[in-house]
Formats: structure tokens, C-alpha cells, sequence
């Protein structure tokens, strides 16, 4: 016997013995049943409407007993068991809705590297244990970094280990849509059964709804009920929770409450590894030479949107283009992108601490103030490494003590061992020695 019946039965006991008519007792009370509680709503029920009729009376005496036992203040409904069989049916039907996961975003066609591994280890986590650690899990990125299809990883992970998890992907905008027609319909209870029972909450794109204020107002409370159910929310912005303008205080607190991850712009390599993915995705049947791929990782890598873009464009430049070509190589990709890039060389200029910082972080799409930064993040700490390395070698003269006040007043040991660590780097990675000639061309 569960807490809610043992409660119900203490109840009953105690009723039993302040009635004073126990023939009424007998004929009405002993076939009260307790089904279930949702917030402060205890639904119980009779055996006919000729029970529900006798029982009614007194309804405000049980649910002062039961008050007084549990310490809560707990509203008593009476219904028929017909009564409430019919609105279990007819609550079952309301949660026979779509799920709106894309299929294809899994976890399994996510590319993970130093840009994204936290965001991807906290989603599989919370997917393999919904509601147990990490509620809410908030993530945030800029547009294009791959929010969405971790938020659809989450689900589709979910429900192939549990068919029955009733999970719900949706936009903040779609949420606001949504509750404005339950409004109009006249249906905002079973907009409200319908959140409240969902098992796991994917909501992308919360900013959108910052500024409304009726739909923040029950988002909140949706959110709550959720919360304190145990249940999984997976909240995306395109900002961390402090910098949300306009959404309420509140819910700001709410979502920082849980665990908030960040997607950083990858790195060359998670930038590789994702034009990989794709083209065995898009199932090409010829050769795409390493300097291509260097190509593109290098210079069309602000989001993975982009990436995916520039690669679709050079598959289609090989579709219309007459020549037959056995395999795409670097001199074919700079005419695909003949109008984007323009492959002309760089005026040479002084060579200064300000003019490789700006060079390394154009390279990285960061910006000179990151690399200046005390951040940790992974790609930024690669091109403050290889900013510092390169000041040292081709600016005469310069000792460390010199590149740590121009880095931010770092220690020169710091330099030291940042300048080292790339030269062994240089040693056993190509791909990091190709991006460091990538830059030195631009400079020299």
C-alpha cells in the first residue's frame, strides 16, 4: 500500500470513529477508493451516483482530517468510478501526440569533439536517465552549432530504450502558439494535462519567449510541476541563463538551477570530423583530397550549418560540371568557391603581436579579446597557444617575458610552455602543422 492510500485509510479510521450514524458509514464510506493526486487535487471515488449523493455532505469534514494528517492543503473531488474511467480514457487520448523528433539526429551521427564534449556527454546522461541528475539541463550556443540535434538525440535515445517515454520536442514559439489556441479553444486544461505529464520536456530556443508574459506565467508553473515530478527538461538558447533580457527573474533562477553546458565554434578538427560525417552520409563515391577538406575546415567553419553548406555547394559544382573528374582536389574547390574566396595573396605587412593575434583569431572565427582572455575553453586556449608560438618565431628579438604583457600580463613560463607544447604538437599531428602554415602564409 502506497503513502496516498495509507493516508486515505487514516482518514476513514479517524472519520469512522466521529460519525455518529454508522449505517451511513457502512453504505457510503467503505467503498471510497483514492486514485490519484496531481498538485493539491486528490481525486476520489464512489461506486454510484447514489454513493457520490450521500457521501457529498460530508466532503469538507474528510478533507479537513486529511489536511490535518498530511499537514498539506489538499483539495477532495468526488467522481463516480464511471466518471472517472471515462476521463482517464479520454487523458490517455490527449497524450497520443506527436513527438516532433527528427528520426535522423541521434547521438550516434553527432560529431563529437573538444568544441562540444561536454554539451554531448551532459545530453547522453540525462537521456540515459531522464530526470534523475541533471533537470534542467540548459544548453546554449550561437545558432548552428548543433542544440537542436542534441535536443532530438535526447528524445530519439529515450524512446529506444523505452517506447512508452512520452517525450515532447518543441520551440518556444511553438509553445506560445500552442497555448494562445488552447486559449481561444477553450481547451487550456488539456493544454495543461498535456505538459504535465510528459516524461521528457525538450523546449529549443527559450529566448523567444522572453516578453511574454501570460505564456512565461504557465510555463513556469508547467515547469514546476515537471520538477518536482522528477521529469527531464532540456532547455537550448542562443545565451546562458543570466543574459536572458526580458525573460522573469524567476525563471532565470529556475533555469539556472540545473546544470547549463555551452557549444563553442569548432575547432579545426571537430570542423574535419564533421565534413567526414557528411560525405559518408551524402554517400559520395569519389575522392575528396585532404587539402580540400583542410579547405573547407579552415575557412567555412563559424557553425556546422555553414560547413554543411560550403560542402553541398562543392558536390553541386561537380554535379553541373562538364569536366569529368575522377576526384575533387584543392584547384576544383577554389573554383567552386571562386565567388566567396577569393584566392589572392596578401599584400605583406609589418609583422606585429596585434597583427598575428588578429590572424590566428580570424582563422578560429574568434576574436583578439578571447585570446586576451583567462578562458578555458578548449579552442580558445589552441589559438592562444599558437599566437604566442608564432609571436616567438617570427618576431625578432621578442623575448617571453614580452609575449606574457602582450597576452594579458601573463607569466613568461606560461609562454614558455605554451610555445612547447606546440612544438611537440607540430611534430606528431599534420593537421595542427597544416593550420600553422595556413596562418604563416597568411602573415608572411
Amino acid at each position: 500500500m502506497n503513502n496516498l492510500d495509507t493516508d486515505w485509510q487514516k482518514t476513514l479510521n479517524i472519520f469512522k470513529n466521529q460519525i455518529d450514524d454508522k449505517i451511513i458509514f457502512d453504505s457510503f464510506f467503505t467503498t471510497l477508493q483514492v486514485k490519484d493526486i496531481i498538485d493539491s487535487d486528490v481525486t476520489i471515488t464512489v461506486d454510484t451516483q447514489w454513493s457520490l449523493d450521500g457521501v457529498s455532505p460530508y466532503l469538507e469534514k474528510l478533507e479537513e482530517i486529511y489536511n490535518t494528517l498530511t499537514s498539506g492543503h489538499y483539495q477532495l473531488h468526488l467522481e463516480t468510478e464511471d466518471e472517472y474511467n471515462n476521463s482517464i480514457q479520454q487523458k490517455n487520448d490527449l497524450m497520443l501526440f506527436n513527438d516532433n523528433l527528427n528520426s535522423d539526429l541521434k547521438f550516434e551521427n553527432f560529431v563529437v569533439g573538444n568544441s562540444n564534449r561536454i554539451a554531448q556527454n551532459a545530453s547522453l546522461a540525462v537521456a540515459m536517465k531522464p530526470g534523475i541528475s541533471y533537470s534542467p539541463l540548459f544548453i546554449h550556443s550561437n545558432s548552428g552549432l548543433g542544440k537542436t540535434h542534441l535536443l532530438n538525440a535526447i528524445g530519439n535515445y529515450a524512446k529506444s530504450k523505452d517506447p512508452f517515454t512520452k517525450v515532447l520536442f518543441t520551440t518556444s514559439e511553438n509553445f506560445v502558439n500552442e497555448y494562445i489556441q488552447s486559449l481561444s479553444n477553450h481547451t487550456i486544461d488539456e493544454f495543461n494535462y498535456k505538459y504535465r505529464h510528459i516524461d521528457i520536456l525538450l523546449i529549443d530556443d527559450i529566448q523567444f519567449m522572453a516578453t511574454k508574459e501570460s505564456s512565461s506565467e504557465i510555463f513556469f508553473n508547467i515547469f514546476n510541476s515537471l520538477i518536482s515530478n522528477k521529469k527531464q527538461i532540456v532547455i537550448t538558447s542562443d545565451k546562458p541563463p543570466r543574459d536572458l533580457r526580458g525573460m522573469e527573474s524567476r525563471l532565470v533562477s529556475r533555469f539556472a538551477s540545473g546544470l547549463t553546458v555551452s557549444i563553442d565554434t569548432p575547432e579545426f578538427e571537430t570542423s574535419k570530423a564533421i565534413l567526414r560525417k557528411k560525405i559518408e552520409i551524402e554517400n559520395v563515391d569519389y575522392p575528396i583530397t585532404e587539402e580540400v577538406l583542410d579547405f573547407i575546415a579552415s575557412h567555412f567553419n563559424t557553425d556546422v550549418r555553414e560547413l554543411e553548406g560550403s560542402l553541398k555547394r562543392l558536390l553541386f559544382y561537380k554535379l553541373i560540371c562538364e569536366e569529368k573528374r575522377d576526384c575533387i582536389d584543392l584547384n576544383f574547390a577554389l573554383e567552386a568557391f571562386s565567388d566567396t574566396y577569393k584566392n589572392q595573396p596578401i599584400q605583406k605587412k609589418e609583422l606585429t603581436v596585434s597583427n598575428i593575434k588578429k590572424c590566428v583569431a580570424d582563422y578560429y572565427n574568434l576574436t583578439v579579446s578571447q585570446i586576451n582572455s583567462k578562458s578555458r575553453t578548449s579552442n580558445i586556449i589552441v589559438a592562444r597557444h599558437i599566437s604566442m608560438y608564432l609571436v616567438r618565431e617570427l618576431i625578432k628579438d621578442i623575448s617571453f617575458i614580452q609575449i606574457g604583457h602582450e597576452f594579458g600580463g601573463r607569466d613568461h613560463s606560461t609562454v614558455m610552455k605554451a610555445c612547447d607544447k606546440v612544438q611537440k604538437k607540430l611534430e606528431k599531428d599534420l593537421n595542427y602543422r597544416q593550420a600553422i602554415d595556413d596562418i604563416k602564409n597568411k602573415l608572411v
